[in-house]
């Protein structure tokens, strides 16, 4: 979808059924229910900030197709051809990776997407704010106090996609002057351009809607019928804020944030750590976004399965061979990451099936009784501020402590690899590469892991090649290759005339 065409969409043309949509020039319809109209009070504001929610979607996807989730684990070395695979994913497996690859257009056009749906709501609470009842912080149900909240959960979520289109379209975060992308904190007209931001411009705009969402959300609650991690709160903020600093390479704040964050909660126990996953539990979770199987919601292992999480559930896309070795047996990750090996619908790694490599399935998404492929998804755990402060320790010359904050995390995984005492800052920031690859598989990680981590490192992509040639795919993709950075997508740049395309793809 053209991002123009974003833009254009009315948020209740996208939200809900209301008659009528935008047609091509914007005539507004008889029947159409203008934004005016459509929010006048906090309940609508909240009924929009639900719509909000229910756009972000790095989960989606299926039949070879998807968004964040799906690509960062099948374009680096996570993933293998599936035992009924009829080819899907093998372009982006191949590491071709082009303005029109569907990835990049999806991230691009959801992110974006949602940006616009926030700012509509955030534009009708401009108007609708000063006509409220005072409230104040003592009384939680007035009009005013829930509209703040519903404002700073906005904000969040816009930072939030700017944030993943910061990660993902920015050539080096480290340079200040370098292009990054569009800053969007407006409804823009739909015959409005736009060139890029530079990377100080967009850091500083997160920046901005993190304070400024941090301090609305000090105090919220949620009724106790629903689950607080499926909100944004503040510490869902400052989890994105110790995201942005170490992309920055502010280390001194992101230790600041992760040491402040890992004392508000803890790491899941093993027991703890299953039910997370299969959401009977909160365990580490900071913010998930909730999926209902009785509405049809995204199913994330649609993704890797046709039907179900079993063999027998029409597997596309398997766990890799190498992903697997790097699990002790007594891990708990073992159990949650692959489904059981020894169940006859479970995983054979070690099968004699040449074609296949052995037969390893996807677990982390077990799916709900009521729809076989969905589950909630996993936006911040504690894991990854535990891996972010252990990699601001080391690079902040604390190797002793970078060890310690690794060697926690694996003791609660019931991992027996040893830590060792690290030799150099690079010798920790390879462990804790091989620790976030392990804690955070099919989590959306990885690809943006050996974009920041893996070019500094001197490692890339480097398959086994019993995995590559379920595929007939390359095994190696050098590190600091253009192809870490994503296109700006094809449909952007037939729209906006003066965008500027990234290094090493096409312009048109």
């Amino acid at each position: 979808m053209k991002m123009k065409n974003i833009f254009k969409l009315g948020l209740f043309a996208l939200l809900f059924t209301v008659g009528a949509c935008n047609d091509a020039t914007d005539i507004i319809q008889e029947s159409e229910l203008d934004e005016t109209a459509a929010f006048q009070t906090v309940a609508d504001l909240n009924s929009g900030l639900n719509g909000v929610y229910s756009a972000y979607s790095p989960d989606a996807g299926s039949n070879g197709n998807g968004d964040a989730i799906f690509f960062n684990d099948l374009f680096t070395d996570n993933i293998k051809k599936g035992l009924v695979s009829s080819g899907q994913g093998s372009s982006e497996y191949s590491f071709i990776l082009q303005p029109s690859t569907s990835t990049p257009e999806s991230i691009w056009a959801n992110r974006y997407g949602t940006i616009n749906r926030a700012n509509r709501v955030l534009r009708a609470f401009e108007r609708i704010y000063p006509t409220l009842p005072a409230g104040d912080v003592a009384a939680t149900n007035e009009d005013q106090f829930a509209a703040d909240k519903i404002k700073g959960q906005l904000l969040a979520i816009r930072a939030l996609c700017h944030l993943d289109l910061f990660e993902y379209f920015t050539p080096d975060y480290a340079n200040a002057a370098g292009l990054s992308v569009i800053k969007m904190d407006f409804v823009p007209e739909v015959t409005d351009t736009f060139e890029r931001n530079t990377v100080s411009e967009i850091v500083a705009f997160i920046n901005d809607d993190m304070d400024q969402a941090a301090t609305l959300l000090d105090g919220f609650t949620v009724g106790a019928a629903f689950n607080s991690w499926h909100y944004m709160s503040v510490n869902a903020v400052k989890a994105m804020q110790a995201r942005l600093a170490l992309d920055t390479e502010n280390y001194v704040l992101a230790e600041t944030i992760a040491t402040d964050l890992m004392s508000t909660g803890s790491l899941a126990d093993a027991a703890a750590y299953q039910d997370m996953f299969t959401d009977t539990a909160q365990g580490e979770i900071i913010f998930s976004l909730a999926r209902n199987p009785n509405t049809g919601d995204n199913g994330i292992a649609g993704n890797w399965y046709a039907n179900r999480v079993r063999r027998t559930g029409s597997p596309v896309l398997e766990a890799s061979k190498q992903l697997y070795n790097l699990f002790d047996d007594a891990d708990v990750r073992k159990a949650v990451t692959f489904v059981a090996v020894g169940d006859p619908e479970g995983s054979a790694p070690n099968a004699p099936a040449p074609a296949y490599n052995g037969i390893i399935l996807i677990g982390k998404y077990p799916g709900a009784a009521a729809d076989f492929l969905v589950n909630d998804v996993k936006i911040f755990r504690y894991s990854e501020i535990q891996l972010i402060l252990a990699e601001a320790q080391a690079r902040n010359n604390n190797l002793a402590g970078a060890a310690s904050s690794i060697a926690a995390l694996r003791t609660k995984r019931n991992d027996p690899t040893a830590t060792p005492a690290y030799a150099s800052v690079n010798a920790a920031l390879t462990d804790v590469l091989l620790e976030r690859r392990k804690e955070l598989a099919f989590e959306g990680h990885r690809y943006l892991d050996l974009k920041r981590l893996g070019g500094e490192l001197g490692i890339g992509i480097s398959r086994l090649a019993s995995d590559a040639a379920t595929f007939a795919a390359p095994t190696d993709l050098a590190a600091n290759d253009y192809r870490f950075t994503l296109p700006i997508p094809q449909s952007e740049l037939n729209a906006n005339s003066i965008i500027t395309q990234n290094p090493g793809y096409p312009v048109n």
